[in-house]
């Protein structure tokens, strides 16, 4: 959507922030109804966690993965979806002792292979 001319248009910190919250109401209400009403660990790990989830993964990145579409295109902006989970389990490969399997191997192997096989053919030919 941010990629479209009339998206453009509107304010981007704005609109994040109202989709942010309603998808959190929808969210936890699934959530109490499926499993019950939340748990909440007091330990300085998990606030720090949550923390860091909710503000520097979504309150920061939101807006900067949207003003990337808007500069890149839709197209090219959607490239960022195969490179996250393979750089996120080489973060969890040096912080949380991630051990890689033959399948995740291979899996962000071929992601990778073809990653720079379409980013090739959208730049001009040689």
């Amino acid at each position: 959507m941010q990629a479209s001319r009339m998206a453009r248009g509107i304010p981007m910190i704005p609109m994040l922030a109202w989709a942010l919250l309603f998808g959190a109401i929808l969210d936890a209400a699934f959530a109490w109804i499926v499993e019950g009403p939340p748990q909440f660990d007091f330990r300085p790990g998990y606030i720090f966690g949550v923390l860091y989830l909710g503000i520097i993964g979504s309150v920061l990145t939101f807006p900067l993965y949207f003003r990337l579409l808007q500069r890149l295109g839709a197209g090219r902006g959607a490239y960022n979806g195969v490179l996250v989970p393979v750089v996120a389990m080489l973060l969890s490969t040096a912080f949380e002792g991630y051990r890689w399997s033959v399948l995740a191997l291979a899996g962000s192997a071929l992601a990778m292979l073809g990653l720079v096989l379409a980013l090739r053919a959208r730049s001009p030919s040689r």
